[in-house]
């Protein structure tokens, strides 16, 4: 009898394990799905917030990636890191200025998000934007803080605006130089 009682028990705890990998596993599905509904559901159920794939990218940096704002408004309410790096230390503000999400970037920075953390390629928010022509995005990060001096491949994201040809970005940082 307390063998099976005992059993039982390890079942039941390899069951849990097991439906609780499976949460995490679909969260990270939903989320780059855009299923608000299903991500909603399943941190209400307990799913881990801030839970990684296999390249690290947690539920926030993918719907960033994705620009599913109402995903990122959900995951950040329920306590998501804004600044959690995957393994090569990109971060959710990182993808939605690369892809020129200014709406996400926005609520990104107002949660404080960290607009000087530079990934192990050596970009950081302010180089993607600079880079893509964003400027309203460069502007967003510029008025909170950003590194104009910091540099990938020994250019500034001054400098990759301008080999861009990217006008309305290199007029962004023109108003911020004159700036007092």
């Amino acid at each position: 009898m307390r063998k099976s009682i005992a059993l039982i028990s390890i079942l039941f705890l390899l069951f849990l394990c097991s439906s609780a990998s499976f949460a995490q596993e679909r969260l990270l599905q939903e989320s780059a799905q855009g299923n608000e509904i299903s991500v909603k559901t399943l941190l209400t159920d307990g799913a881990e917030v801030d839970m990684r794939d296999e390249i690290g990218n947690t539920p926030l940096i993918i719907a960033s990636d994705k620009g599913y704002l109402p995903i990122v408004q959900l995951l950040i309410k329920s306590g998501a890191d804004v600044n959690a790096q995957n393994n090569l230390h990109w971060t959710a503000l990182m993808f939605a200025a690369g892809s020129g999400d200014s709406a996400i970037v926005a609520v990104l920075l107002e949660k404080e998000a960290d607009p000087n953390t530079v990934s192990k390629s050596e970009y950081t928010a302010l180089i993607l934007a600079s880079a893509g022509g964003y400027a309203k995005i460069v502007d967003l990060l510029l008025e909170k803080g950003a590194d104009a001096e910091a540099k990938k491949n020994g250019m500034t994201a001054r400098q990759w605006a301008e080999k861009m040809n990217n006008i309305d970005a290199l007029n962004v940082f023109e108003r911020f130089s004159k700036k007092p």
